[in-house]
């Protein structure tokens, strides 16, 4: 049976009322460009066009491909095959180098797009896979009318090839002018303020054709009245990189996707399903993977793929580096054999040009782990994929320089057990293992996996300090959670302090990978895969939980490790505690400045905020359990036991109401700033007694209180954390430290009783918050005030404290007389 075409949509609104006048319309536009007058053999005669020599000079710089292109000076020529005219092709552009702004390699744009004649001009237009029809449904026709893919822009066509075979035309605009499918996006040309573009300034770098793609890099330079760097040139100056890739010809079987199995996805809604709706379906997005002996791996037998995922390593890398890429990537080895493969993954050293001279790692047929010399400290997996089916065509991993700075950094704050990290710099040997350790992760991003950020929280803490447990599961049953390094293990416990591709990858390759023989659509493999996600359910190790930029489930956090964060947390700050006693010695090296030394305490600092924020977010929190109909159990949601949120209350209360002077040893601080590490840590415990009785936190239990599902009341909430910063001893003499805390927390509570204007607000800020004045957080704070104003009369031993007291009160009536 034929193999479903998709078709797009910009809107299907009247689509019945108007398809047949449009299906007319669409004929009668296919009829003119049908006419002889349009056909290559009579276009290459008539006198409407240059002789090809004339517009191809001896000048031009020529490369074939899957179009020849031509440069001549800074004129860019495409020659494009008649025969390729209305084939689809994937366009992608990236930023390859930027004024600081973002990361080199970051997506500007993804479309796919066709080029088609109509008269005397080629023209370029977008196709969207969003809303598609099968070619056998009765609607397809009129979905397939109500579809008019965009003009991005049209090229008058210069010349035919001297076969007629050919089209030449001149596409130096598309990559010099102001094309919105190609330049920066709205959003940073709000931010800096870019009005214009500067043609003049603007050019194309190299042009590059290939047998499946074509490669282009262009440099435009914008007016932008506030620019990130050198504010006073009053411009931005983008070098972007532009990717148009061939579609495979006979598109791969999407797999369908399952909330129980985290990967990365795509949506479409399908108008031809028998349902009574435009139903959406989700496909993942995955690597082609087939057997190359179909016969045997129905045996049983571990095969070879057809084509294996194959990685190259960018020639900029250095050399000690390149055997670590290669043994974190290939690590992955061992769960696709679960699913059924040997050697799927293979991480190649780049061929020599007198091996290949036609070997580029531009070339978008080869995936490479780009090394950029950036002091940028990050990396990332991105790919790019078939938008019909989610075939992963091509990836490359971005590694930047400086991720061995971050790495460094995390190592020596959490794997304190491990005495390697005691001493500063690190020898190559262990930064190789931290580079494996990071190149494993960011390949999992490029078959697919987004992060399972809940995945640590399935492994005991104590198991955590177990030799024999460590070595056989790492940190976390997954790679793609933010599971760093060890920071609960103690010194002697000897364990591997490193995460590792874990149980719940393996399983998600399997559920991803593994063909299924004799399915021919997405639906016929359904069956097969519900039954293996189900299985999967009663499998702490094999659950996925997504990333949260607001923590609504304390057990799928990042950077957090074991199942009770409270106790992870009393091992990680006794791990700490320690690291602050050896960082002079760590970090100190004779006749240089103190800059190794304020890293590596603001590592530290930075370290305990992750252990204090990850208890933090534990009350009002809820626990997710992915499940659909046909579950083993239907529940999703459960709240977090009484008991574990009382918990966490008691614990902000040990190590963080109670203030934390370790951070503070005065051999440290009387080198470093002494007053900014002290405004530093007030602000540290602010921040995190705020996170615990956050607006959201607050109308989600009062919200389980209405139903009568909330273990822990949002009164309770407020009122265990009031009696920590106001305690007895601090209703006396309170101490800098504990000032601070109990002012905030009552701006805190009147904020909450106060409308706000969202307007003013920055866009990360509108993103977090939650307006609780017409909710019963409002009146709930109200309560609380109105009782600690009571209860700070007469509060206060000396002089200072009264007129402390005093202030809050004062600002608690004021708070409690506006009415609002």
């Amino acid at each position: 049976m034929s193999f479903m075409k998709f078709i797009n949509t910009a809107s299907l609104a009247s689509l019945f009322g108007l398809a047949f006048l449009i299906v007319a319309g669409c004929s009668s536009t296919s009829t003119i460009t049908k006419t002889s007058a349009d056909g290559p053999d009579s276009a290459a005669k008539s006198a409407r066009f240059k002789p090809y020599a004339k517009v191809i000079t001896k000048e031009a710089i020529s490369t074939p491909g899957l179009f020849s292109v031509h440069r001549i000076g800074e004129k860019i020529f495409f020659e494009i095959p008649v025969s390729r005219l209305n084939q689809e092709y994937l366009l992608v552009s990236r930023i390859s180098k930027t004024p600081q702004v973002g990361y080199g390699g970051e997506e500007l744009n993804t479309s796919v797009i066709k080029w088609e004649r109509k008269f005397d001009k080629i023209l370029l237009r977008t196709v969207s896979y969003e809303n598609v029809a099968p070619d056998t449904a009765a609607i397809y026709r009129a979905v397939q009318a109500a579809n008019f893919g965009e003009i991005i822009e049209a090229f008058p066509i210069q010349a035919f090839s001297t076969d007629s075979q050919n089209v030449v035309i001149n596409v130096t605009g598309l990559f010099t002018d102001d094309v919105s499918l190609l330049t920066p996006g709205s959003g940073i040309r709000k931010q800096y303020k870019i009005s214009r573009l500067f043609k003049e300034r603007s050019y194309v770098d190299y042009v590059r054709s290939f047998p499946a793609n074509i490669e282009i890099e262009n440099v435009l330079t914008f007016a932008a009245s506030e620019p990130p760097q050198n504010p006073s040139s009053q411009v931005m100056s983008f070098s972007i990189h532009h990717s148009m890739v061939e579609l495979p010809q006979k598109p791969m079987i999407p797999r369908l996707a399952d909330p129980r199995v985290g990967y990365f996805s795509l949506w479409q809604t399908d108008y031809g399903r028998p349902e009574p709706e435009a139903v959406t379906r989700r496909y993942i997005l995955r690597w082609r993977l087939e057997p190359s002996d179909t016969a045997a791996f129905l045996r049983g037998e571990l095969v070879e793929p057809i084509k294996p995922i194959t990685y190259y390593i960018d020639p900029a890398t250095p050399y000690q580096w390149r055997p670590w890429l290669k043994k974190g990537i290939e690590s992955w080895n061992p769960a696709f054999e679960k699913a059924g493969f040997k050697n799927a993954v293979r991480v190649l050293d780049p061929p020599s040009p007198e091996e290949d001279s036609t070997w580029s790692a531009e070339d978008a047929r080869y995936s490479v782990i780009r090394y950029y010399p950036s002091p940028i400290e990050n990396a990332y997996g991105p790919n790019i994929h078939d938008p019909r089916t989610g075939e992963i065509i091509e990836s490359d991993i971005g590694w930047y320089h400086n991720i061995l700075k971050l790495q460094t950094g995390w190592f020596f704050a959490q794997a304190v057990s491990d005495p390697r990290s005691h001493t500063l710099p690190y020898p190559d040997s262990l930064m190789g293992e931290l580079i494996a350790t990071v190149a494993a992760h960011e390949f999992g991003h490029t078959i697919g996996l987004p992060h399972n950020m809940g995945a640590s929280s399935a492994y005991p803490v104590d198991s955590l300090r177990s030799k024999t447990f460590c070595a056989t599961y790492g940190t976390a049953p997954s790679i793609m959670d933010y599971a760093r390094y060890n920071y609960i293990a103690q010194p002697g416990d000897d364990v591997d302090v490193f995460p590792k591709v874990g149980p719940y990858d393996v399983w998600s390759v399997f559920w991803g990978y593994r063909p299924i023989i004799g399915a021919t659509t997405s639906d016929d493999e359904l069956d097969s895969l519900h039954a293996w996600a189900t299985a999967a359910e009663a499998d702490p190790y094999k659950r996925f939980g997504g990333q949260q930029w607001m923590v609504f489930d304390p057990t799928s956090q990042m950077e957090d490790l074991g199942d009770d964060p409270m106790k992870a947390g009393e091992y990680g700050i006794a791990n700490l505690k320690r690291a602050m006693g050896y960082v002079y010695n760590a970090t100190y090296k004779n006749g240089t400045d103190f800059k190794s030394l304020s890293e590596s305490v603001d590592d530290i600092w930075a370290q305990f905020s992750r252990e204090v924020g990850h208890v933090a977010n534990v009350p009002g929190g809820v626990v997710v359990s992915r499940r659909v109909f046909g579950s083993t159990s239907p529940i999703s949601y459960t709240p977090v036991s009484r008991t574990k949120q009382k918990a966490a209350v008691a614990w902000l209360g040990t190590h963080l109401v109670k203030t934390p002077l370790w951070l503070l040893d005065s051999s440290i601080t009387s080198i470093l700033n002494p007053i900014t590490l002290t405004e530093k840590l007030a602000s540290v415990q602010t921040r995190y007694i705020r996170t615990a009785m956050s607006n959201d936190k607050l109308v989600r239990m009062l919200s389980l209180e209405a139903q009568n599902q909330a273990p822990y009341k949002a009164s309770e909430l407020l009122a265990d954390i009031e009696s920590l910063v106001f305690s007895q001893d601090f209703m006396r003499s309170p101490d800098y430290y504990q000032r601070n805390m109990q002012r905030d927390f009552v701006e805190a509570l009147i904020a909450k009783t106060e409308k706000t204007d969202i307007s003013k607000l920055g866009e990360w800020a509108r993103y977090f918050f939650v307006d609780v004045y017409a909710t019963d957080v409002r009146s709930l704070a109200r309560t609380h005030l109105s009782q600690l104003e009571k209860k700070l009369q007469g509060a206060g031993t000396d002089a200072f404290s009264k007129g402390h007291f005093a202030d809050l009160r004062l600002q608690i009536q004021r708070a409690l007389a506006v009415t609002k």
